[in-house]
């Protein structure tokens, strides 16, 4: 998946060197869940969550072979492929509420905190395999060789899934379509009385606004600041799934740890630091440098944001989940999809205009500093500390 993500952003940017375009494709990637988040996570309170996820991977399996067709034929375009990733988007909408609820039923509540961080650190390995496979994909077998690949993976996905069978089995609920309306409602509610999960969705809210729009504009700063092809850009990608697959597994490492809001402070200042320094690149790195020497920092910079973010968001998933009932928790996680999908795609949109009219560089240091101020702000006042605390003593 990651492999096409990659092919994706490079096609678009090839096709229309537009920096904006690559906005509006991390949109039609993340939309979706805003409009459909708070009914998936309602809908996988209801259904069982195994045949969900088989079902929806069917479905992002039959996108990919679309795709793939189209660039192998020829006949692509720009709203094309836009309309097939927001098709593809839907099915993972309802597909990751499901999973929260399945990982819950493998581990239970004693073991969840290091599953979330265990399952962000394999989810995030795959960005370092990826985009690497994209640089390789790309240049051997073309964009359609990369979006084939990912549609076959889908079977040995949907086999694993199939293979497994989870030690707990939540009661599910039934009803119609006005039952479900009334399990979103019931969802809202319950995040209404509970100001120390508002807390920590708001704040992964501000994230994805204001800090992870920078992804989407990996392509432009690769050719455009670096100064590098293809290979540099899945280098660069390659380097902050790698950063972010640390990062998870260092919140594992410390997942019995108390003062887990600190973590996710830790993680924001972390990730903003980096990304500061990666906007300050033409400042620091004479353009005298051969390529691989800037390729090389510039690696290490994205490096560090990825730990940063992932630090950030499994700190953040676990205190969550850590939080809510076994009866509300598709609906719970469907908002945090919808706050996640959401804030993304939005934070691309506006980096993707702002970059066009002020450059990259310039954009990405405006999102470090405000993610650097929010940092400090809430570390000084402790906003989060009494939520953190609460949610340790339940554990």
């Amino acid at each position: 998946t990651w492999l096409q993500a990659a092919a994706v952003r490079w096609l678009v940017y090839q096709q229309t060197d537009s920096a904006s375009l690559l906005g509006v494709v991390e949109a039609a990637n993340l939309m979706p869940g805003l409009l459909i988040g708070l009914f998936s996570g309602a809908v996988s309170d209801r259904i069982a969550p195994r045949s969900m996820i088989v079902a929806m991977e069917f479905g992002q399996m039959a996108t990919a072979f679309l795709l793939a067709a189209l660039v192998g034929l020829g006949v692509v375009q720009f709203w094309q492929m836009v309309v097939i990733l927001v098709l593809a988007r839907i099915f993972v909408s309802f597909e990751v509420p499901s999973r929260q609820v399945f990982i819950y039923g493998l581990v239970g509540p004693e073991n969840l905190t290091n599953a979330i961080a265990l399952n962000s650190g394999l989810f995030n390995a795959t960005r370092v395999i990826g985009p690497a496979l994209a640089g390789v994909g790309i240049s051997v077998l073309g964009a359609a060789g990369c979006f084939t690949l990912n549609a076959l993976s889908h079977f040995a996905a949907i086999a694993a899934v199939i293979a497994i069978q989870p030690a707990l089995r939540p009661k599910r609920v039934h009803g119609g379509k006005a039952a479900a309306f009334g399990d979103v409602l019931a969802g809202l509610k319950y995040l209404r009385g509970e100001p120390r999960l508002l807390r920590h969705l708001a704040l992964m809210g501000f994230f994805g606004l204001v800090g992870m729009g920078y992804e989407s504009m990996t392509p432009v700063y690769a050719r455009r600041v670096i100064g590098s092809d293809v290979g540099g850009y899945s280098l660069l990608l390659a380097c902050s799934g790698a950063g972010a697959t640390i990062g998870a597994l260092t919140v594992a490492r410390l997942g019995d740890r108390r003062h887990k809001d600190r973590m996710v402070v830790g993680g924001m200042l972390t990730f903003a630091a980096f990304l500061l320094i990666a906007a300050l690149f033409p400042y620091w790195v004479p353009t005298s440098w051969p390529l691989y020497g800037r390729l090389a920092a510039a690696s290490l910079c994205l490096l560090g944001t990825g730990f940063g973010a992932a630090l950030f968001y499994a700190s953040t998933q676990t205190l969550i989940q850590l939080a809510i009932p076994d009866h509300l928790r598709g609906r719970i996680m469907g908002v945090w999809m919808v706050i996640f999908s959401g804030t993304v795609p939005i934070g691309a949109l506006w980096t993707g205009r702002a970059a066009s009219a002020w450059g990259v560089t310039r954009v990405m240091c405006v999102s470090a500093l405000s993610c650097i101020a929010v940092g400090l702000v809430i570390r000084w006042t402790g906003v989060l500390a009494e939520s953190a605390s609460q949610v340790d003593e339940a554990y």
